[in-house]
């Protein structure tokens, strides 16, 4: 299959997770912080990205698409660092201790490549690691840099996603990561969009019942059952914390390391 081919049969999870999380109409986007991290977005008619960067696949609802970005270490940068650096120590416990270190950790990033990359990179030999290490930094900027790099790996996907006309004014969290208040604020500030989260939580399994509700006539159609029972239940706006800037030598940091990675 050639790069960027738009997957015209299968994704069926991938749909279900789509309904599950509401991504039935324009303007809405889910971000699934799990292992891995997954940005999709609904879209009225086929695109697909020439580099194949992200994946295009036909949506559950008749006629329409909706096209997905990967990071492929996403809340696995999170396990990492826990299993290997804070052994014993609570998620919740990392959280609280990322929210006291300021905005942008003290100029360290974090490379979330611990697995290659799919989004946007699609490098098998991509490399993760700290850039920009300093005897001034902590172990909160640590934690902090890690939520911020995968932040800006979402946002990856999520500006190719844009640059393809998909419409997105806010974001639907779930996963593990979505569960922190801390966490789905950075990401509203990094996305610079509002962060929402959903009564239900299933994702696949429940778009998988909301499609059989639909197609035994419960409701007339996709849209209609989605609008009928899936609730938005918290929100955050984001806050300018300088993000952009710092978002933007993130985006310089794979190029100028991708010569080495092949050295490695």
């Amino acid at each position: 299959m050639a790069a960027g081919t738009p997957v015209v049969g299968g994704g069926g999870d991938q749909a279900a997770s789509a309904v599950g999380n509401g991504i039935v109409e324009p303007g809405l986007v889910s971000c699934t912080l799990g292992t891995s991290g997954v940005v999709f977005a609904h879209m009225e008619k086929v695109e697909y990205d020439p580099q194949g960067r992200v994946h295009t696949f036909c949506h559950a609802v008749r006629g329409k698409w909706h096209v997905m970005g990967v990071t492929q270490g996403a809340g696995l940068s999170l396990q990492w660092f826990r299993n290997n650096l804070a052994p014993g120590v609570s998620y919740d416990e990392l959280m609280v201790e990322a929210a006291t270190a300021p905005p942008g950790s003290q100029g360290l990033f974090w490379l979330p490549y611990l697995m290659g990359e799919r989004t946007p990179h699609l490098d098998a030999l991509a490399r993760g690691g700290w850039i920009g290490l300093t005897a001034k930094h902590t172990r909160a900027d640590l934690i902090r840099a890690v939520i911020e790099g995968v932040s800006y790996s979402q946002k990856d996907c999520l500006v190719i996603i844009e640059e393809l006309g998909a419409e997105a004014n806010s974001v639907r969290a779930s996963g593990g990561g979505a569960t922190s208040p801390f966490w789905r604020q950075t990401l509203a500030d990094i996305l610079a969009k509002p962060v929402v989260t959903l009564a239900s939580q299933e994702g696949s399994a429940y778009g998988a019942a909301l499609l059989a509700m639909a197609g035994t006539g419960a409701y007339a159609s996709v849209p209609e059952v989605c609008g009928a029972v899936i609730r938005e239940v918290a929100k955050v706006e984001p806050q300018e914390n300088g993000y952009e800037s710092r978002y933007q030598t993130y985006r310089d940091l794979y190029p100028a390391l991708r010569p080495l990675f092949r050295r490695m």
